[in-house]
């Protein structure tokens, strides 16, 4: 006798299940993407901005120092304190050299610039022992610690699109000329009050769908990008204790 109650599914519910199941795994996977573009989103936007924040608070900190000369340092200090060179390598970008005392013994030189390797932009930094030693001076902040006269300047800050450096006087008016480069320049080293610091910095991966136009005014200097790319400005103005004479 035939067991009527075992029945099998007929072809159009096997075919509706199919449908209901690729559905839903196509929702599962469109699910899946928006929370990982998200992610990674907002995992980008937080290295950019740890980045910038991190860069700023280590150019401040020799900014502050500009110019200072330990009381006990008998060695011949030049006139040399603070130098801005506009459009270094004809990238855009600025050049910040600052000279200080580290200890009675130790004149340092700070320097900060943009670098390019390939597609690469990166803020690096160098620091110089004694620099009037000339070529027996050591590269004391680089990759290669070990060989202090020959490394590479480290990098502080990958993917940076622009790096300006603006400086004012106790008025507030800009000092267009600051450094070694004339009479006027070397003058300008003690009126400095105050350094505006612009980094602006690009997201690590391409993160909006369709290209963006991206205009970036920092201070006179305009960046002008077409990508998918996101970038972010970081600021920041310090008082330079050691140098403006009241």
């Amino acid at each position: 006798m035939k067991n009527l109650n075992n029945k099998a599914f007929t072809l159009i519910e096997t075919l509706v299940a199919l449908v209901i199941g690729m559905i839903a795994i196509g929702a599962m996977y469109f699910a899946y993407q928006y929370f990982n573009n998200t992610y990674q989103s907002i995992t980008d936007r937080a290295a950019m901005s740890e980045a910038g924040r991190n860069s700023l608070s280590l150019i401040a900190k020799d900014l502050r120092n500009a110019g200072y000369k330990n009381i006990n340092y008998s060695k011949k200090v030049w006139d040399r304190k603070i130098e801005v060179k506009n459009n270094y390598n004809n990238k855009g970008a600025d050049y910040l050299r600052i000279w200080y005392n580290s200890d009675q013994n130790t004149r340092m030189q700070a320097e900060y610039y943009i670098e390019q390797t390939g597609n690469q932009i990166n803020l690096v930094k160098q620091l110089i022992e004694n620099p009037e030693a000339g070529s027996d001076a050591k590269k004391a902040y680089c990759e290669r610690y070990s060989n202090q006269r020959n490394c590479k300047p480290m990098v502080i800050v990958e993917n940076v699109t622009d790096f300006q450096v603006v400086l004012r006087d106790n008025t507030g008016a800009e000092l267009t000329s600051v450094g070694l480069f004339s009479a006027d320049a070397i003058a300008n080293q003690d009126k400095v009050h105050t350094a505006e610091i612009y980094v602006t910095v690009r997201s690590p991966n391409e993160l909006y769908k369709t290209s963006k136009t991206t205009k970036i005014l920092n201070h006179n200097f305009s960046v002008q990008k077409n990508d998918q790319y996101h970038r972010e400005t970081f600021y920041l103005s310090v008082y330079l204790r050691n140098l403006i004479k009241i």
